[in-house]
């Protein structure tokens, strides 16, 4: 049987469409690839930047549990109720002022625009108040800039507290909050982190996470705030009662701490939290191993190293002060944890332990009480990590496009350093008194309106201050020839700001018990 063939002819025409599609795959496939890498790294960068914002988020349970664990038993109740509070306060004041101060339109000293942010706008919408932000977070949602920015302002708050541990009145610290992170941090940290900043406009002021921004505004508002208030009754001998001159003469009072398991889970919740802190100021997600090696670097130098200086000077070292050397090298290192290698990170840590150690010291020589150490940390080592960015940083495309000459960049920090914290200085100041008047007159109107409804009080009320009540001690402050006095006022606000003999023996701020 005879088999029949047949012949193939070639196809020109669908050879030449399947060359065609092969070239164009070629020449195509690496833009869209491109593309679509340009994608994935936006997506990225917002998703770290929500990551990274909550893990400061949680920062403050760590804050919560350190503070809690290293006062008295007593005050654990309301020092929780603070920490918690705080965030709420943040929250609003930061919404409502806070963020349109710091990024909104304007000029190098404040933004005019942008207050109550995107309140009126549609879901999902952008505003146009904050060209700023488009240096900063390039095609980032500006409600991942705000959140991340709002956890920041509330860790600044946060430190205020431990300061004032155990003797601050509550509104008072709610009022302070509420004006720090509504005027002051936001004021300061646009001179800073804008890019129309007067600071980092003139003088190239590097303060790559907030050792100055952050902390140390923290630590000098609380700074303020602990001299402002005193010391807390019984330490170094304290009695608030007795007249100038005479406080330190009681018999001094030795405080135990609630829980330093607490203390200890809380210091590895903030250590956490801090690979946030400083991670998620990344410009490229890239370079964030980096940034994060050299945050755990200083960590641990410092807790390591915090060891060795309490050996030299023949003490035992206790666990709250390996606590605040590793929290301190983590603050010294936020300035500038993408600028410096792995060694000189280490270094930083260790040169933030030896300041813990001696401003300890010097707070004691001033009789200034920091139940917690917050001053040390977050104000002490604050200063030292700003300085050290000036000692080491150098050219580093985004993040530091210019030539550094060290003395310059050196002058530069310092002047940021000054201009801060003294800006910081004069308006917790005026936040502290002024708070402290109004709950004086407002205290003072309940008071005799209460008298002129015949109210008894079960005790008697010191016209100059809620500390002591007994008729001896009434005696001794005779104000009558000089009430309209502008200093007498002051010290009743001053006063005014302290809880009560009764209150602070329960262990209330005056709110929470």
């Amino acid at each position: 049987m005879a088999i029949k063939t047949r012949s193939i002819k070639f196809n020109y025409r669908y050879f030449g469409l399947f060359i065609i599609s092969i070239l164009l795959f070629v020449v195509i496939e690496p833009a869209l690839a491109q593309e679509t890498i340009a994608v994935n790294l936006e997506f990225l960068d917002t998703l770290w930047l929500v990551i990274a914002g909550s893990l400061v988020f949680f920062m403050n349970a760590g804050f919560a549990m350190l503070e809690a664990g290293s006062c008295q038993t007593r005050n654990s109740t309301n020092i929780l109720a603070k920490n918690l509070i705080v965030f709420c306060i943040t929250i609003l004041a930061f919404w409502l002022l806070g963020f349109g101060l710091m990024f909104g339109n304007g000029n190098a000293w404040l933004g005019k625009t942008g207050f109550f942010f995107l309140a009126f706008e549609p879901p999902f919408s952008d505003s146009n108040s904050f060209a700023s932000l488009q240096t900063l977070y390039p095609l980032q949602p500006m409600v991942v800039a705000f959140f991340f920015q709002l956890v920041f302002a509330g860790t600044a708050a946060t430190i205020v507290s431990g300061a004032t541990a155990e003797r601050v009145k509550f509104w008072a610290f709610f009022w302070f909050s509420f004006c720090l992170v509504a005027i002051a941090y936001p004021l300061t940290g646009r001179w800073v982190w804008n890019p129309n900043g007067w600071l980092a406009v003139n003088f190239n002021f590097l303060d790559f996470a907030g050792s100055t921004v952050v902390h140390s505004v923290g630590g000098m508002a609380g700074l303020v705030g602990a001299i402002l208030i005193g010391p807390r009754r019984g330490w170094q001998g304290y009695n608030p009662d007795e007249v100038p001159g005479n406080k330190f003469t009681s018999h001094p009072q030795t405080f135990s701490y609630y829980s330093l398991s607490l203390s200890t889970l809380g210091c590895l919740i903030l250590w956490l939290g801090w690979l946030g802190f400083n991670g998620g100021a990344t410009r490229s997600i890239t370079d964030l191993p980096h940034i994060i090696t050299t945050t755990m670097m200083a960590g641990a130098s410092g807790g390591i190293f915090v060891l060795f200086l309490r050996g030299l000077r023949r003490q035992k070292a206790t666990l709250s002060l390996v606590i605040n050397g590793i929290l301190g090298g983590l603050v010294g290192i936020t300035a500038s944890s993408a600028y410096v290698s792995l060694g000189v990170a280490l270094f930083i840590g260790m040169v933030s332990s030896l300041w813990i150690i001696l401003i300890e010291q010097l707070l004691d020589v001033l009789k200034i009480d920091d139940p917690v150490g917050a001053i040390p940390v977050h104000l002490g080592c604050g200063i030292w990590g700003t300085i050290a960015a000036g000692l080491f940083a150098n050219q580093l495309p985004p993040y530091i496009n210019d030539p550094v000459i060290r003395i310059e960049q050196i002058v530069s920090q310092l002047v940021g350093i000054l201009s801060v914290n003294l800006t910081i200085l004069i308006l917790s100041l005026i936040f502290w008194l002024g708070i402290g008047l109004a709950i004086y007159g407002i205290e003072s109107l309940n008071r005799n309106l209460r008298s002129s409804l015949g109210y008894k009080p079960a005790f008697k009320y010191e016209t100059f201050s809620q500390t002591d009540y007994s008729e001896n001690k009434l005696q001794k402050y005779d104000f009558s020839r000089n009430k309209k006095n502008l200093y007498y006022y002051l010290r009743c606000g001053r006063k005014a700001l302290r809880v009560s003999l009764q209150e602070e023996i329960q262990g209330s701020d005056g709110t929470f018990l």
